[in-house]
């Protein structure tokens, strides 16, 4: 399907760019996006030129904004084209895709391990649990909303049918939610938290059943009889307890049915809790990994990167010491060029009164014009020649100092998605008493506790180190490009006021802003100064975040092992 160029146009503005087509549904049309830093979002496009679907629209955005929690897809964005009626929600992109597509691939088997389905349901509850407490209704639980992450945990996503209820035991009163996964109060238009229980309960009758799920036909009946009380067959290689608590989910009357917490205080599935109140065991490895690999990136480039900063700073000095020794010199030589023009002038116009002998005069002039064009012509070209030079220099340090810094923004750049990541599971950090360790390279026998990127606030720190590198490697091209603009213009010795203005601002220190200085090169050397400002800048932040990693590293006594 070809998107139209309207909504390419839109994305672009808001800094996102389409990947493909991800598919739609009854709230809208999905699209994979990368933004600047490319990133990977999810961006759903809705119609919104129908008052009620734009209501709708609004109320999942005030929603989303309001979760912030480990096993629920995290809000990133929104923004409305009035013009052409869409509103866009961004989102965060869950790589391991939705539920349905690893049910579909599973269902050649026709099976799922029962602690699979059991960790699925905990994840699942956890999420349930917190928008319930927060008298949320999501209404459309269903395997196409349930996402899983590239590290395999869960995230309940597409909140596009739910609604903010005032009060824990009010009732909803609008027909949604997947066709197969309704509860029977929807026949009244009601519901409420007990409503989302019972489409979980045949979520988690699918991922038992699975040949019955794949027959749409023999899927629909069982789910017709359950509307009468007749509760679905689940296959005797699960566990009593787990076919007794899909019973209990799927009964008819939603006071009968057990809550999210009802849930997770079930005996048999007290250790599943236990692991997943915590953050998930693959992303506390991942960063891990991104930790000690950013630590190996600054052992191995920061030296260097800072060696670069700094002959980048003395390269600018120098271009702006050269730059005002030639412009003096052509101010000097514009001078002493105008005095013999105006001399020559004087003689041409004194000779009918002196017969001629002023012309003399005039001569004289015409050798002080040249000396002085001469003068000033060859500061220019001297000039030039070295600011050509520092230009190259310039551009080999570029160079060098992208491939110098590359790793380490790199590396920061994948810590800085893993901190957003742990820290959506901040909740179980204040709750939790148990050990959440990670052994990273910081130095021996240290460990790294995930609660402290929290503490230390790393996340923001880092976020704006990688977003100010990527605009600095922006301005360092800008930069030498500016170098090579002014290189190519060659400064006419006649400007004598434009030279005065330079020295002027060359000796009052004002070469810092580009928007404050007018001839060329200058423009050239205040880019530079600007850009190597900035890049001091990031050079001390990366040393302070490494820094704040290290203080975030605790030794007890060589054990492994930290309490939270």
């Amino acid at each position: 399907m070809d998107i139209p160029p309207g909504i390419i146009r839109v994305l672009k503005e808001h800094g996102y760019t389409i990947e493909k087509e991800l598919g739609g549904g009854f709230s809208g049309i999905m699209f994979l996006v990368k933004d600047k830093e490319g990133d990977l979002y999810v961006i759903k496009q809705m119609n919104s030129r129908n008052k009620k679907e734009l209501d709708t629209v609004k109320m999942e955005v005030e929603i989303l904004k309001t979760v912030n929690f480990g096993y629920i897809v995290t809000y990133v964005d929104s923004f409305e084209d009035g013009e052409a009626g869409r509103f866009y929600i961004v989102t965060e992109y869950c790589e391991g895709g939705d539920l349905s597509k690893t049910m579909e691939i599973k269902k050649e088997e026709r099976y799922f391990e029962e602690e699979q389905i059991i960790t699925w349901l905990v994840q699942i509850c956890l999420a349930l649990r917190y928008i319930h407490e927060r008298n949320i209704l999501h209404r459309d639980i269903k395997p196409q909303n349930i996402f899983l992450t590239e590290h395999r945990y869960i995230t309940v996503g597409d909140f596009g049918s739910s609604t903010i209820l005032q009060r824990a035991d009010e009732y909803a009163t609008s027909v949604v939610g997947g066709k197969l996964y309704i509860s029977p109060e929807v026949k009244k238009t009601r519901y409420n938290s007990k409503s989302d229980i019972w489409s979980l309960g045949w979520l988690l009758h699918d991922l038992c059943m699975l040949d019955v799920w794949a027959n749409y036909e023999q899927r629909e009946k069982v789910h017709k009889d359950s509307m009468d009380g007749i509760p679905p067959y689940i296959s005797e290689k699960y566990s009593e307890e787990l076919r007794k608590l899909i019973r209990q989910m799927l009964s008819h009357d939603p006071k009968e049915r057990p809550s999210a917490e009802d849930i997770l205080a079930k005996p048999f599935l007290r250790n599943a809790v236990d692991r997943n109140i915590s953050t998930p065991r693959a992303l506390q490895r991942s960063l891990m990994n991104s930790i000690n690999a950013f630590d190996e990136a600054y052992n191995n480039h920061y030296k260097d990167m800072e060696i670069l900063v700094s002959e980048w700073g003395r390269i600018t000095d120098l271009m702006e010491s050269a730059h005002y020794s030639a412009t003096a010199g052509s101010l000097s030589g514009s001078v002493i060029g105008a005095a013999g023009g105006i001399t020559a002038l004087v003689g041409v116009i004194l000779a009918p009164f002196t017969l001629g002998a002023s012309l003399i005069v005039t001569g004289v002039g015409v050798g002080v014009g040249v000396a002085g064009g001469v003068t000033g012509a060859a500061s220019t070209i001297t000039d030039t020649i070295q600011q050509r030079a520092f230009r190259e220099s310039l551009e080999k340090i570029q160079q060098k100092y992208i491939s110098t810094s590359e790793p380490i923004l790199t590396t920061l750049n994948t810590l800085r998605k893993e901190v957003k990541k742990i820290l959506k599971f901040s909740d179980f950090f204040v709750n939790s008493v148990e050990n959440i360790q990670i052994s990273c390279n910081l130095s021996k026998g240290n460990v790294f506790c995930a609660a402290q990127l929290m503490n230390l606030g790393l996340l923001a720190n880092i976020s704006r180190i990688v977003t100010q590198t990527a605009r600095v490697g922006r301005v360092v091209a800008e930069a030498v490009s500016g170098v090579l603009s002014g290189l190519l213009v060659l400064l006419d010795v006649t400007f004598i006021v434009m030279d005065s203005v330079d020295i002027h601002q060359m000796r009052q220190g004002n070469v810092d802003d580009p928007e404050k200085v007018k001839s060329s090169v200058l423009k050239s050397i205040a880019e530079m100064r600007k850009t190597h400002k900035e890049l001091c800048h990031v050079q001390k932040e990366i040393q302070k975040t490494r820094d704040e990693l290290k203080g975030a590293v605790v030794i007890d006594n060589g054990l492994n092992s930290l309490n939270i």
